[in-house]
């Protein structure tokens, strides 16, 4: 695993951890023809920042196919809105934090 993705990974668990929750879903809707935004987001309307700008579906299947993330649900397109192909992964080990 490259750096980057180990990073993406390592925010995900800690802010998962944070809000204790270990389920994420990840979308991206299109805003004009130029502009794609992508969203984590861990319930409705609560979006996680990251380091990086471009966690794009490639470093989300590299993360499965690792074993980090289980993908739980692709979405049809009859229950999307204004997004497009929206997910729901799992961490599958979330280390317990030490008090």
């Amino acid at each position: 695993m490259d750096d980057r993705r180990k990073l993406i990974i390592d925010e995900l668990i800690k802010q998962c951890q944070q809000y204790k929750v270990n389920e994420f879903e990840y979308y991206w809707e299109m805003w004009s023809v130029m502009w794609y935004p992508w969203f984590i987001e861990i319930e409705k309307n609560k979006s996680l920042n990251f380091t990086f700008n471009d966690i794009s579906y490639k470093d989300l299947d590299y993360l499965v196919d690792c074993g980090q993330l289980e993908l739980i649900k692709e979405y049809t397109p009859a229950e999307l809105k204004d997004e497009f192909d929206r997910k729901r992964y799992r961490i599958k080990i979330i280390p317990i934090a030490k008090p």
